[in-house]
């Protein structure tokens, strides 16, 4: 399952069910069903609607079956898109007996655009939705250029995401979005490039999340000792937050500062039940 916060409220989605939490109330309100069951799907909120995207799309009906990509709009109903244009969407008799294994593997929400990237053993470049428009278009012949999600640094077209060409070392990125027109062609296109940071390290953890404001934070759950069977009777979650440095003490030559602000440390234990050996942070929520 996956969860994602759309406003005031978090969403769950997975295989046959869809969670709704209020947390005002501290309850679950009512929640529309997705017909096509999700294993682990991608969620992308933008304003008061919610993306759900397959992360490993199927040509096989069960779990992750197409249609591949809905949008849950003011949490009313789920609609089904067009699905991404480097999803398997056409085969032949012969690629069906050799069935692509076809994985979401980097994807960004720039302004009104979706980016997505896959990795299967052919490069298939990187395709862009237009939320408003509702259209998928091919915006890059390369793969984008970092491993997960790309969360925000503040506002802008700053983005901090796992660099795949430093093995998963985190990186800040000036993304661009041109729509046709924009740069001379009657393209949409994607402007990229990774800015020289200035820090003394940026520990990305499980899972890196966005806080506002030139800042961001990651979590990660560390074991202390793993019980029999492969069960944690206690664990850890270590909180790292950074922010970014603007003005006289920013770097030169469009580098970016960043410092990290504090690192916290939060016990956790369950009394009636051991946590499973490893236990990854899914998700991480900001409200």
């Amino acid at each position: 399952m996956a969860f994602a916060a759309v406003g005031m409220r978090i969403v769950g989605l997975g295989p046959g069910r869809t969670i709704v939490y209020d947390p005002k109330i501290s309850k679950e309100v009512r929640a529309p069903r997705l017909a096509y069951p999700m294993m682990h799907p991608v969620l992308i909120p933008h304003g008061s609607k919610l993306y759900a995207l397959s992360r490993r799309p199927s040509i096989v009906q069960g779990t992750d079956f197409m249609p591949w990509f809905f949008v849950l709009d003011d949490l009313d109903a789920w609609i089904h898109l067009p699905p991404p244009p480097v999803f398997p969407c056409r085969i032949n008799p012969l690629e069906y007996r050799d069935r692509p294994e076809v994985r979401v593997v980097s994807y960004a929400l720039v302004g009104s655009h979706i980016l997505l990237s896959v990795q299967q053993d052919k490069g298939t470049g990187t395709c862009a939705f237009d939320v408003d428009a509702e259209e998928w278009a091919m915006v890059d012949d390369k793969n984008l250029p970092f491993i997960g999600q790309a969360v925000p640094l503040g506002g802008g077209r700053r983005f901090v995401a796992c660099s795949s060409a430093k093995g998963g070392e985190p990186a800040v990125y000036d993304i661009e979005v041109l729509r046709p027109g924009t740069s001379g062609t009657s393209k949409t296109e994607l402007n990229i490039v990774e800015l020289p940071v200035e820090s003394k390290g940026i520990v990305p953890g499980q899972l890196l999340c966005s806080m506002g404001k030139g800042s961001s934070s990651s979590f990660d759950i560390r074991s202390v000792d793993p019980g029999p069977e492969a069960m944690m009777e206690k664990a850890r979650i270590v909180h790292r937050t950074y922010s970014q440095v603007e003005g006289d003490t920013a770097g030169t030559d469009n580098s970016v500062y960043i410092v990290k602000q504090q690192r916290q440390i939060f016990k956790l234990h369950d009394p009636f039940s051991h946590l499973a050996y490893p236990s990854p942070v899914v998700a991480a929520l900001t409200m």
